[in-house]
């Protein structure tokens, strides 16, 4: 019995971390860590496409990674005049499959896009454009 207990220690402490690759060993994120950057991908573009999706995420890493910004993620989402989704509750969107398989390489993987590159609109901001996906523009 006390064996069947432990196990389900256990179970329940590891379903609550999810650990980095092998890429990037070390790195661990929450269960929450995921849900928002899964909920903040689907309310900005859930039915774009995979480079968009990766692009969207890593903006909001490289936000984490700027002194210039929160340091969570959820901070960062929820820094207030940053993303209209968080308002306009598309950010409460159910994430599709692509949604949620692209928020898991990223947090596994690190952004994957200039890390100097944290602003994302449809109008060009901060110092120069790194990137057009669609109508979104992604800036230094």
């Amino acid at each position: 019995m006390s064996t069947l207990l432990a196990s389900l220690a256990l179970t329940t402490i590891s379903s609550n971390l999810i650990f980095g690759s092998e890429k990037n060993p070390g790195v661990d994120y929450s269960e929450n860590d995921l849900y928002v950057l899964e909920h903040i991908i689907a309310g900005e573009c859930n039915d774009c496409g995979w480079d968009m999706k990766i692009s969207v995420g890593s903006v909001v890493l490289n936000r984490v990674a700027d002194d210039r910004f929160p340091d969570t993620i959820e901070e960062v989402v929820f820094q207030p005049g940053q993303y209209a989704c968080t308002w306009d509750g598309n950010y409460y969107k159910e994430p599709n499959e692509e949604t949620v398989e692209a928020s898991k390489y990223l947090l596994e993987n690190g952004t994957q896009i200039d890390e100097s590159v944290v602003w994302q609109a449809e109008f060009v901001q901060g110092n120069g454009v790194y990137d057009i996906i669609g109508n979104m523009y992604f800036c230094y």
